[in-house]
């Protein structure tokens, strides 16, 4: 019979202010060296059982940033898994951060070709953010041939040059974007 292995309680806060106790399953970190902890909450769930409407308990397993997991008084973490991320590992025997793989298709190759008479369509791609960031929402903007580009292009170019210049926009280097700045 293979060994288990623990889940210790731990205090969980959750985006509103919440603490609850939950299961620690295990430690990861991503390539960036930021630290998350996969916990696991009961909670109610619907169940049909022969037939019948029920409500039982089911465990819903999430990952938390490190910074909102806080320990038991008295719980052992010993033998929860760890897990780093072999770039973090790489940089940190090293000292250096892994090369950059070249993109194909930048701009300065002349790819897409943007006119210059105003008649292009452009789509803004809204970017994730942490909850709790009190700075601007990222967007990128794109030309409406870019591989990159999520959702339809509604903008004209001079609608492009606006949202470009609200706080948290960048332009897309990759489709020829980044020349609306030189307007």
């Amino acid at each position: 019979m293979p060994e288990r292995t623990p889940t210790p309680q731990t205090w969980v806060r959750l985006q509103d202010g919440q603490e609850i106790i939950g299961r620690l399953h295990r430690r990861w970190q991503s390539s960036d060296g930021s630290w998350y902890y996969e916990v696991s909450i009961t909670l109610w769930a619907h169940a049909v059982v022969h037939g019948r409407d029920v409500a039982e308990p089911a465990d819903i397993t999430f990952s938390a940033p490190a910074s909102h997991v806080s320990p038991v008084p008295g719980a052992s973490y010993k033998g929860v898994p760890v897990r780093r991320h072999p770039a973090v590992i790489a940089r940190a025997r090293t000292g250096r951060k892994p090369p950059v793989m070249p993109q194909p298709g930048r701009a300065e190759a002349g790819w897409p070709q943007v006119r210059e008479d105003g008649s292009d369509r452009w789509s803004v791609q809204h970017l994730r953010y942490a909850y709790d960031s009190t700075a601007p929402r990222p967007v990128v903007v794109h030309h409406s041939s870019c591989f990159a580009a999520k959702g339809p292009a509604e903008l004209s170019t001079a609608q492009a040059v606006e949202a470009l210049r609200r706080p948290g926009a960048k332009a897309c280097d990759m489709c020829g974007a980044d020349r609306l700045l030189a307007r």
